[in-house]
């Protein structure tokens, strides 16, 4: 009798458990989904990487007016040219600039990702300048159908 009943209590905790089993919701193997990929014309993408490269140009050189003009206008409106210039010490000189790529999270908003090429010397140290490479990113706003670099 005893046999009865633990099969009895071992047959109903199993077909419990098989009841519990397809109740439960089955979460997917990968709960986290990436957003979609927000894809903008051609040719928005190439006015884009051209202001973002013409920008870089004007650090080249060290034209703060050039660069100031590639600011935001709400930037614009708070910041002159000569804080923007004071912004940006003498202790680095860009060399190069190379797009590596472009992520939009909406047609009006870029992430871009620059490796970038300077040479970098401590104040009245220039005989001990270093050449270096680094990774830059950047986020660019298009307003008015214009894009605008956004300071951080």
């Amino acid at each position: 009798m005893t046999h009865r009943v633990i099969l009895g209590v071992v047959l109903a905790l199993a077909g419990y458990g098989v009841w519990a089993a397809d109740q439960m919701p089955v979460p997917a193997a990968s709960a986290q989904v990436p957003p979609p990929k927000v894809v903008v014309p051609t040719a928005d993408e190439a006015l884009l990487k051209e202001r973002v490269l013409a920008r870089w140009q004007a650090l080249i050189d060290r034209n703060f007016d050039a660069i100031y003009q590639f600011e935001t206008p709400a930037y614009r409106a708070i910041y002159t040219p000569s804080q923007l210039r004071s912004q940006n010490g003498g202790q680095i000189e860009w060399r190069m600039v190379t797009v590596k790529q472009i992520d939009y999270d909406d047609p009006d908003v870029a992430r871009i990702q620059l490796e970038v090429a300077y040479r970098y010397a401590d104040p009245g140290k220039e005989e001990q300048a270093f050449d270096m490479k680094q990774t830059v990113r950047e986020i660019w706003l298009r307003k008015d159908g214009q894009w605008w670099h956004q300071q951080n």
